[in-house]
């Protein structure tokens, strides 16, 4: 078995995890990129300015 796909096995179960109340899910940075923890999506200032007049 690859390191990617242990790894990805790990990601699964801690998501699993997740849906338990009360549980504390730790993860690595590694993981948490991997989970989509540091995808930027916010507006940039020019798209709120705009957003003002929807």
């Amino acid at each position: 078995m690859s390191h990617e796909i242990e790894l990805m096995d790990v990601i699964s179960e801690k998501f699993e995890d997740l849906v338990i109340p009360g549980f504390l899910v730790e993860v690595s940075p590694i993981e948490a990129d991997l989970m989509g923890a540091f995808v930027e999506d916010a507006l940039n200032e020019e798209d709120a300015m705009e957003a003002i007049y929807d």
